[in-house]
């Protein structure tokens, strides 16, 4: 579902300036208020804040997530696309941007009003910031509108008070694999070099019989070709943690001869080891 845009129309005004890491959060997670929406409330009980690796208007400025949900979140799933629930996702950042100093900024607000709504609506007027602590461990403080706001067909408003340890959605799971990956890395390379080689009764071999009867397709030849250029060459792996079920390793390789790094998650499967998702930079 496309991402719905909406152009940002006031500026957000920062009710308390701190300095960066003079405060913490270490309270458990806590929020108090509502979403409201065309007059009906919806309850988003769990917070989440988590540190974004790069700054949105300069590299450097320190940049933060806060995410108001309605359901419990992995952390590993934070920062990542959320489907059926219904959420106010927010962007902080600390940046002298707009002024000689630098000065906490909401720059994003990207809100689901429903869990079934089919799509995410962004932008509109950013809230107002009142923190009482950021740092390390955490984020505290109030964020609200001071009256309804319309984005487009609908009127919404929320005011939440709200407590939020630092979560890594980059965090690993279980203990760490030996060099190479072990079982989990040895089944991604194997996987990759049947990809290259073309080798179909490789492929079939190292995932599960549901998965091996889709390489049956007859346009698999050409479905291959397009595999091949989604998938590095000469891959190596550098690190990686697995709790036995699940896997998460730390990979470099070569795409049209450039140097890339990436992520991998696999599962284990009926005693098989299949990569379900893997993200290249």
């Amino acid at each position: 579902m496309p991402r719905l845009h909406y152009l940002k129309v006031a500026v957000v005004v920062i009710g308390s300036a701190l300095a960066a890491g003079a405060a913490t959060a270490s309270e458990p997670a806590s929020v108090e208020g509502v979403l409201t929406v065309n007059g009906s409330t919806v309850e988003l009980p769990f917070v989440y804040a988590y540190p974004e690796e790069s700054g949105f208007y300069d590299d450097a400025d320190p940049t933060w997530t806060l995410l108001f949900v309605d359901r419990e979140i992995a952390e590993r799933e934070l920062d990542e696309t959320l489907w059926e629930v219904a959420y106010v996702r927010l962007g902080i950042t600390k940046t002298a941007e707009f002024g000689d100093q630098p000065e906490l900024q909401v720059y994003s607000q990207d809100m689901r009003f429903s869990a079934e709504q089919p799509g995410n609506v962004s932008g509109g007027t950013y809230p107002t910031l009142e923190l009482s602590a950021i740092g390390p461990d955490g984020i505290a403080g109030r964020v609200f509108h001071a009256e309804p706001e319309e984005i487009f067909d609908d009127t919404f408003h929320y005011d939440f008070t709200f407590s939020a340890p630092m979560s890594d959605p980059n965090a690993p799971i279980g203990d760490p694999l030996p060099a190479g990956g072990g079982e989990p890395g040895a089944a991604f390379i194997a996987w990759t070099e049947a990809i290259h080689a073309g080798d179909i009764d490789r492929m079939k071999a190292l995932v599960l019989p549901e998965q091996a009867a889709m390489l049956d397709s007859p346009d698999i030849a050409q479905e291959l070709e397009f595999i091949k250029l989604m998938t590095p060459t000469d891959v190596v792996v550098v690190g990686g943690s697995s709790d036995g079920e699940t896997a998460l390793l730390e990979v470099t390789g070569k795409m049209d001869g450039e140097p890339v790094k990436g992520e991998v998650t696999l599962v284990r499967q009926a005693g098989t080891w299949v990569s379900t998702n893997a993200s290249w930079e």
